[in-house]
């Protein structure tokens, strides 16, 4: 019985893996952002073009300059290969290595989505969860 469970536990896990992901997921297209020290530190564009989602992404520097905080961003960066994987959007940014620049690879994040306005990155900052709100549709 033991073995009969942990074999249908494997194959729901991997019928989960192998269902490809609806891109038309309307709880994706929006602008998502994020704040820390009531400054910003992400902005996302999400695009549903007909099922396949596109978009970019700013990740802000805050610096504490004089006892005040503040946010420096950067310039919009492609979202590579933007999903839906069971309740997370997941996708890739293309990221320099620190000292060589020249020299980049692919860092992945997941985003859980917890509600029809709402995304967590677990874990994003110092261990902490960072929440996004979508703030435009």
């Amino acid at each position: 019985m033991k073995k009969a469970i942990t074999l249908c536990l494997a194959s729901v896990l991997l019928l989960a893996t192998t269902i490809p992901a609806r891109a038309d997921n309307p709880q994706m297209a929006g602008v998502w952002r994020a704040t820390m020290h009531g400054q910003p530190c992400i902005l996302m564009n999400v695009h549903d073009n007909e099922g396949k989602l596109s978009g970019n992404i700013i990740f802000y520097l805050l610096k504490l300059e004089n006892g005040a905080w503040n946010a420096t961003g950067s310039d919009p960066i492609p979202l590579v290969h933007p999903r839906i994987e069971g309740n997370y959007f997941v996708f890739e940014v293309v990221h320099a290595k620190r000292n060589e620049p020249v020299d980049q690879q692919l860092q992945s994040f997941r985003m859980e989505l917890a509600g029809k306005d709402k995304g967590v990155f677990h874990n994003a900052m110092e261990g902490q969860d960072l929440t996004l709100d979508r703030t435009d549709n």
